[in-house]
Parts: structure tokens; sequence; C-alpha cells
């Protein structure tokens, strides 16, 4: 009998992209995130290609090789924002945790300026109905408060909010609470939006002790 183990079968380990694509991909990536930095800082129409491929390392012709166009750089900038806490926080949403949800977002985003002047800087631009970003947030507010509005209601089926107003007012008061702070906290990093936050929500109601 032997004293050594018998050496396991191992299946081959599946290894992520390799070669052209992988270094494409990678490509994409930094040039996004360049890009990010570069609209927060300065916007989307004052952000230049050429900013975006310094800041990336690449060229501005390889920013247009990967996206097509400047217009696809922001909608890819707005996706990957999108793809972030987007699915978990919907998923809250869809439970009646509407508190604790966006008690959750804001201490996120309190985490992220970089993200938050972003979204800050462009939303406004793209109230302009020329702004290419115009439809993204025209829609993106219409399905955000759909969502809110559905979430209070099964927030106050379990407790956690009171009855009162119509749904959606409230939801569109908690939305337009939450852009007005990210706004105050740009420009003064010492101003506490959780606390202003926290102070809005009992002010409405809302128990904080209902943490799901």
């Amino acid at each position: 009998m032997t004293t050594e183990a018998a050496e396991p079968t191992v299946e081959p380990r599946r290894r992520g992209p390799r070669g052209p694509y992988a270094a494409g991909r990678e490509a994409q990536l930094a040039i996004v995130e360049a890009a990010r930095a570069v609209f927060a800082e300065r916007g989307f129409r004052a952000g230049s290609l050429r900013d975006v491929g310094e800041r990336a390392g690449v060229s501005a012709a390889n920013v247009v090789h990967h996206f097509g166009s400047k217009e696809g750089l922001l909608v890819a900038v707005l996706e990957a924002r999108d793809l972030g806490s987007g699915p978990e926080l919907l998923e809250r949403f869809r439970r009646g945790e509407v508190v604790p949800a966006l008690r959750g977002l804001v201490e996120t985003n309190a985490t992220n300026r970089d993200l938050v002047q972003l979204f800050v800087m462009l939303s406004a631009e793209a109230t302009d109905p020329t702004h290419p970003a115009n439809e993204y947030f025209r829609r993106r507010y219409t399905d955000i408060r759909a969502y809110v509005t559905a979430a209070v209601e099964r927030g106050r089926d379990r407790g956690a909010l009171p009855a009162g107003p119509d749904p959606s007012q409230v939801a569109t008061g908690l939305i337009a609470v939450m852009d007005g702070l990210q706004k105050q906290w740009l420009l003064d990093e010492t101003f506490d939006m959780r606390a202003a936050f926290d102070a809005h929500l009992l002010a409405i109601g809302a128990r904080l002790d209902r943490e799901s």
C-alpha cells in the first residue's frame, strides 16, 4: 500500500481572453476610466478626445477606433456607471428595502467623488435637448422614478415609511434631495450629505431602524 496520495484529476482551468482581444478590452477599460475623469473635470463638450487619449496613454485616433466617436465614448462611460451598483440597488427596491437601499447609495456616493462629479456635470449639460446624453438622462429619470415609486409603496407595506402623499411624489422628492445634496457636497467636502439625507428621511417619517 503506497503512502503517497494519488494526484487528483484537475480540469483545465478556464482562462480569460488572451492575445489581441484581451489587450483591446484592457485598452477600452482604460479609455473609459480616462473619459470619466476628463468629462467629470471639464464636461463632455470641453473635454476632448485628445485629453482622454493622453490620460489613457493612447492616441485620439485609437479612442475613435474603439468607440467610433466622442458620443459613443460617452455612452460607454454612462453604461459603465450603471453597471456598478445598479443591479443590486434595483433588487433591493423590488424587495421594498427603499430606506436602506437609498442610504447605502448615499454612503457609496460619498466615497466616489469623481463619479458623482461626472453625473452632476453631465446631467446638467444634458438638459440641453441637443446634448448627446439628453435622451439617456430623460429615460434614466423616468425609470428611476418608477423604481423608487414602487419601492416606496412596498416600504409602506413593510412599515419602513408612513402612509401619506402619493408615492410618486415621495419618490420624486427623495431623488431631488439626493441630487441636491450631491451638489452641495461637491462644493464643500466638509458637508455631510449622509447625515443630511438621514435628517430628510426622519422628517418624512421613515423608520431608519427598519434596515431590511
